[in-house]
């Protein structure tokens, strides 16, 4: 899977525009010229755009409270979520969540889309995605609702991060970015092991 910090579009988009442009204007050669010069300098400014995407040097540990880029966050721990018989994950996976905190300390609005920001990474550094599944179950069992979407200046979000995972993950890490373009920064709690139920 691709890298949280260095997505893999980020160099594939700016390839694919500067072939589409060198296939359209290499029949006006002054124009051709001109969009050329102009080229190199929006991929150049991509490309460091795209590596300027970062992750906090400090992993931090469940209890503890990350601040980054307006957001203060603090992961409580994670737990294993019970299936029901209508939500059931596939065979050898099991649910689990991530109970944690979200406050708004910018002085702006902000938007959560745990969907895009949260995910839980394995020994290998697989990113895993949130499953809807999981959170239907973590609200239901826990009232533990996914904190996402609009946040008002100053609001504290609790609630969790819900996923589909293997059932014998190790040293998972969660990780959350500060925003939705793939340069924001993330911050990173590592969770350990998935505890017994």
């Amino acid at each position: 899977m691709p890298s949280l910090t260095r997505p893999s579009f980020c160099a594939i988009i700016p390839l694919k525009v500067a072939e589409l442009m060198m296939t359209r204007l290499t029949h006006r050669q002054p124009v051709f010229i001109h969009c050329r010069t102009w080229l190199y300098l929006v991929l150049a400014l991509a490309l460091v755009a795209c590596g300027q995407a970062s992750t906090s040097s400090q992993t931090y540990a469940p209890g503890e409270t990350a601040e980054v880029d307006g957001w203060k966050i603090t992961v409580h721990g994670l737990y294993p979520v019970e299936a029901d018989e209508w939500h059931r994950p596939a065979t050898g996976h099991i649910f689990v969540a991530v109970e944690l905190t979200l406050e708004n300390t910018s002085d702006r609005i902000r938007y959560m889309m745990p969907e895009k920001q949260m995910h839980l990474l394995d020994t290998a550094g697989h990113a895993i995605s949130t499953s809807r599944q999981a959170g239907v179950l973590a609200a239901r069992s826990r009232q533990w609702y996914v904190p996402q979407g609009e946040v008002e200046v100053g609001e504290v979000l609790h609630g969790a991060a819900a996923f589909e995972i293997p059932a014998d993950s190790r040293d998972l890490r969660w990780t959350c970015r500060s925003g939705l373009l793939p340069w924001a920064r993330s911050v990173v709690f590592a969770l350990g092991h998935i505890p017994q139920p």
